[in-house]
């Protein structure tokens, strides 16, 4: 399955498509405040300074205070608070 994937990615860069059109992770940071991530695997930790999401081929960590996830489904989820930083952890 993981080369499968590898497969369509590359195939998608090579076709100039979106990433994220293929399961890439999507991030849009709103104001320092308000992250949504699209095409998560869910979250590995959750806490009030830490929250830890898979993706694909690793996990997006996102540090702050009074982090709280607002909403979450099978593709998407919101996280609020007051962001510092969110780094690619492979």
């Amino acid at each position: 399955m993981k080369k499968l994937k590898a497969v369509a990615t590359e195939l998608a860069e090579r076709m100039e498509v979106p990433a994220e059109a293929v399961g890439a992770a999507k991030l849009t940071i709103v104001g320092g405040s308000r992250l949504l991530v699209e095409n998560h695997t869910g979250l590995r930790e959750y806490g009030q300074e830490r929250i830890s999401i898979g993706c694909g081929r690793g996990s997006i960590i996102v540090s702050g205070s009074g982090l709280t996830l607002l909403g979450m489904n099978g593709g998407e989820l919101i996280i609020g608070g007051s962001i510092r930083s969110v780094e690619w952890e492979k």
